[in-house]
């Protein structure tokens, strides 16, 4: 958060060079953007700036699908790299620690949900918590689920703020239809974000439960 606010000015820019570019790429874009935003994520670097350029580019709904896609292999390239770099030794730490291998065990044994709520309520950071995944005993197709779902949310809330933001300046430009449009996108993402705070209030008391659960072993 600090880097950013200390380099925004160099992620507008950045950001509106980029919008620029991919456009003019065509076809092209596409693909060239989500590989960008499958090489930030792998390699940890925050791309919140680029996800809400999704929603500058090509609109909440193609923009929310390319990011979900692009966001889910990353996760599960991120998840991979861990389990197979190092998760040797975690399991060596495990089997000295009985409460820490019954807590891992419980996660391996309820994937799908743990990730899911943890997705949905944003505990961790996304980049590093993909490696840190990896590191449990979480199974990988319940992983790529869960992780699919839990961040669908949160995805298309963040394209939709990029979405709006084009939306009023088309409106500053006096674009055709602008204000039909931003009304229609404005009250997609205020339903969004109402959603996904109820969402994720549900998510952590959730995770309290299953926090218990463990505790419980």
């Amino acid at each position: 958060i600090s880097l950013g606010m200390y380099y925004k000015d160099d992620i507008t820019d950045f950001l509106n060079w980029f919008t620029g570019y991919v456009e003019s790429m065509g076809a092209a874009g596409p693909p060239a953007y989500m590989l960008l935003y499958l090489g930030l994520e792998i390699l940890a670097v925050p791309a919140i700036p680029v996800t809400m350029a999704a929603g500058l580019i090509f609109g909440p709904a193609q923009g929310t699908a390319m990011v979900s896609a692009s966001a889910t292999a990353a996760a599960t390239a991120s998840f991979l790299i861990a389990r197979y770099a190092l998760r040797d030794r975690v399991k060596d730490i495990a089997d000295g620690n009985p409460k820490f291998a019954a807590i891992d065990r419980a996660i391996g044994e309820d994937s799908f949900r743990v990730v899911c709520l943890l997705r949905l309520s944003p505990l961790l950071p996304f980049a590093l918590s993909n490696y840190l995944y990896g590191l449990t005993s979480v199974r990988l197709w319940p992983y790529v689920a869960g992780s699919w779902l839990g961040m669908l949310p949160g995805t298309f809330a963040y394209v939709s703020a990029g979405a709006v933001g084009r939306t009023i300046a088309e409106v500053g430009e006096g674009a055709a239809g602008a204000d039909s449009h931003l009304a229609q996108i404005a009250a997609g993402f205020g339903f969004t974000v109402v959603t996904g705070a109820y969402i994720t209030r549900l998510a952590s008391n959730a995770l309290k439960d299953v926090e218990e659960d463990m505790n419980s072993i």
